[in-house]
Order: C-alpha cells, then sequence, then structure tokens
C-alpha cells in the first residue's frame, strides 16, 4: 500500500505547518483512510484501538473544513470521560493553532459559568462529555444549529458507561444533515445498529491491532519495580523529574 504524506491531502498552508510542528510526518493506517472520507463528507464508521492516531484522523479533516468567519460551533466532539475530553481538545486545538479555530471544552465538576462565559464568544468546536453537553443545551447556552460534523469517539466506552439515552438525546438536537463519525474499539451489534439509526451509509473501516496493545512508534515506555508500599512516593519523584504536561 502507497504510504502518504500528509501534504499530498487538500490542506490548507496553515493545516499543515501545525501538524509539520507536532512532528506528524506519514499518515497513521486510521488516519490514511478516514482523512480523504472526511475531507469528502463521508460518513465513516471506524474500529480503532487507542494510540491508533484516531484523534488526528477526524481532527485534521475537521479543522481544514471549519470556516473561520462562522460564530456557531460546526462541529461536536464527545468523549466519555473529562481526561480524554481535555485531552481531544487539545489536539484538536494545536492542529487548528493557525486558523485560530476556537475549542471550549465542556465536562462536569467544574463551575458552568466559565463554561457558559466561553461558549457565547466565538466557537468553532466543541468538546465535551455528554451530560455537560446536554446541560449546555438545555440551558441554551451551546447553540447546534449549524452544527455539520459530530464525532462520538470512544464509543463502545460511552455506551458502557451508561450514556446511550444522553447520546441519542443530543443527536435529537443536532441538524439532520450532517457527517457523522464514530469510532470505537469494538463494534458490537448495539454499536452498529445506533450506527444504522443515525448515519447515513457510513463508510466501515476496520484498523486491525498488530499486536494487544497498540502504541505509537514516538512514545517511549518504561517501568519500574517497586514495592507496593513505596509506589506513590516513587510516582511523585517521577512526575517531579518528568514534569509532563
Amino acid at each position: 500500500m502507497k504510504k502518504y504524506k500528509f501534504a499530498e491531502y487538500k490542506l490548507s498552508k496553515d493545516i499543515l505547518k501545525a501538524i509539520d510542528l507536532l512532528g506528524f510526518r506519514i499518515p497513521t493506517e486510521v488516519q490514511e483512510q478516514v482523512i480523504p472520507l472526511v475531507l469528502d463528507n463521508k460518513d465513516v464508521l471506524v474500529k480503532s484501538q487507542t494510540g491508533s492516531g484516531k484523534t488526528a484522523s477526524f481532527a485534521i479533516p475537521i479543522c481544514e473544513l471549519i470556516n473561520w468567519e462562522d460564530n456557531a460551533p460546526q462541529a461536536l466532539i464527545l468523549t466519555p470521560t473529562r481526561e480524554l475530553a481535555i485531552q481531544v481538545q487539545e489536539d484538536v486545538f494545536n492542529i487548528g493553532r493557525f486558523k485560530r479555530i476556537k475549542v471550549p471544552v465542556l465536562y462536569g465538576r467544574t463551575t458552568i459559568a466559565k463554561q457558559v462565559k466561553e461558549l457565547k464568544q466565538k466557537t468553532h468546536i466543541v468538546v465535551g462529555t455528554p451530560g455537560r453537553v446536554m446541560d449546555h443545551i438545555v440551558r441554551g447556552s451551546l447553540n447546534t444549529d449549524e452544527i455539520k460534523y459530530l464525532v462520538i469517539d470512544e464509543a463502545d466506552e460511552m455506551l458502557n458507561m451508561g450514556f446511550l439515552d444522553e447520546v441519542e438525546n443530543i443527536i435529537d438536537k443536532l441538524p439532520e444533515n450532517r457527517i457523522t463519525l464514530l469510532f470505537s474499539a469494538t463494534l458490537p451489534n448495539w454499536i452498529v445498529s445506533i450506527a444504522k439509526t443515525y448515519m447515513k451509509d457510513p463508510v466501515r473501516i476496520n484498523i486491525e491491532s498488530q499486536s494487544k496493545s497498540i502504541v505509537a512508534d514516538n512514545i517511549k515506555q518504561g517501568h519500574y519495580v517497586v514495592e507496593d508500599s513505596d509506589k506513590l512516593s516513587l510516582l511523585k519523584n517521577v512526575t517531579v523529574i518528568e514534569n509532563p504536561n
């Protein structure tokens, strides 16, 4: 299979500059398959493990397609946890930084007033957990009238956590004429059923794992052998030394 470079896609200089600074050189398998489909406005149903580069596979084309002039949110990305929401928001922001794309993140266990204030400003892409996103829709602080792209990330995990009703309620508030992208590590029948209900002839992509754990080439792994009683102190020391973002 031919390995594409990002420059071979129909991407603007702003997006290419951002992904180059992020160290992206050759698309991963999921990126190679998903990016051109999203750029072509196709619904996509993807089976792919964490670590395969799936976030960039939808963030790159969505950032490319966003119209900066529009004030209302144009894309909504749903994630099962606040941790993943924060991570995805950061990735989307970095990819869209030179287009000055605004990406608020919405999740619970934090003040809603600050999020309302942020949503009143120019907003292009919204990332959030189902519960908090629905809160904002009900309050009227999240305008969904112009949503053109919906991403359901880690769908199996989200639905395992009991968010099915909330996800369906959110979808019902979105325009029918939209592009829907669903990503999941597994595709049980009930997720396929959801796809049939809410997606338009989705292209199915199955990224097979090369091993039980997919790890990007640029991620280094290591471990420490330590007694249980010393784990917390070691963790603190490693955090100080590594100073992770």
